[in-house]
């Protein structure tokens, strides 16, 4: 007698608190998950804490990333979360990287490519601009404003 198997239907590992183990909201995006703070390193998240578990610096951390982005929002940028990969181009005249150097050399060492998103065919004029814990891109009619130089 033959048993079919199952197929497994893990949609995804619910995350916990790195320190004291609490998981976290279902629904990153909602109002409950609003203060929980995570730090990503090489493209993946690294650590994941809950509002107890975060340092008064950790959390003053997490408010100006959350102010960097929504100017850059604001200047109307878009962010994508890494790993992500953006080039100018097509298929047949691929153009340039303008972002996510580092995520080809892992997947080159690494042989795998988990949760890449490539975003290609991009206007060559596109500006891509590291962030925490991503990219934002910059359409050439969304261009940012130039920043000034600092001085020291």
């Amino acid at each position: 007698m033959s048993r079919k198997k199952r197929p497994q239907a893990r949609t995804g590992k619910r995350l916990r608190c790195t320190r004291c183990g609490c998981f976290a909201p279902r629904d990153l995006t909602s109002k409950a998950a609003e203060n929980w703070n995570g730090k990503w390193e090489g493209g993946r998240l690294a650590l994941i804490l809950c509002p107890l578990c975060q340092t008064p610096l950790e959390n003053a951390a997490a408010e100006a990333n959350d102010a960097a982005l929504a100017v850059a929002r604001a200047d109307g940028g878009r962010f994508l979360p890494d790993p992500v990969l953006c080039i100018t181009g097509t298929m047949e005249d691929p153009g340039t990287v303008l972002y996510g150097r580092d995520h080809l050399q892992r997947i080159s060492a690494a042989g795998q490519a988990e949760n890449l998103c490539l975003l290609s065919q991009l206007p060559s004029d596109t500006r891509c601009v590291p962030t925490v814990g991503g990219v934002m891109v910059y359409l050439p009619r969304q261009a940012a404003p130039e920043q000034p130089a600092k001085h020291t």
